[in-house]
């Protein structure tokens, strides 16, 4: 897997929790345990619009960085995951959530992996 398709895979994984957020809250909220209310779900909904964003930014960041491709995958791919593994962490120790596997393992996995192809050589 290329680092530009790396980049694809995270912005489909992004789009499909910005899917969940506006049309299926119910299920978005039941990995952590939050209880569903009609302010939550217009969190979630407000929450969508960035994350809609932000997985267009990842579909094009390899058209729109060139050749800082590997710096842009170490911020957006390691750095941000880690901190998103980091909130989750400190939601879990808190009681503010449960662990909730398809939240963490696909963010370490994405992690890991664009740790990899950004440190690769050329």
């Amino acid at each position: 897997m290329t680092l530009s398709n790396l980049f694809k895979a995270q912005a489909i994984f992004v789009w499909l929790y910005a899917a969940m957020f506006w049309v299926a809250p119910e299920f978005a909220s039941q990995g952590p345990g939050w209880e569903v209310t009609a302010d939550s779900i217009s969190f979630g909904q407000i929450v969508a619009v960035p994350l809609f964003a932000l997985g267009l930014f990842s579909w094009m960041a390899p058209s729109w960085v060139g050749e800082n491709l590997k710096k842009v995958g170490m911020i957006f791919g390691v750095y941000i995951n880690l901190a998103l593994v980091a909130v989750q962490i400190f939601h879990i120790t808190t009681g503010a959530a449960n662990f909730d596997p398809m939240a963490m393992i696909p963010a370490l996995v994405l992690a890991g992996l664009f740790f990899t192809k950004s440190r690769a050589s050329d």
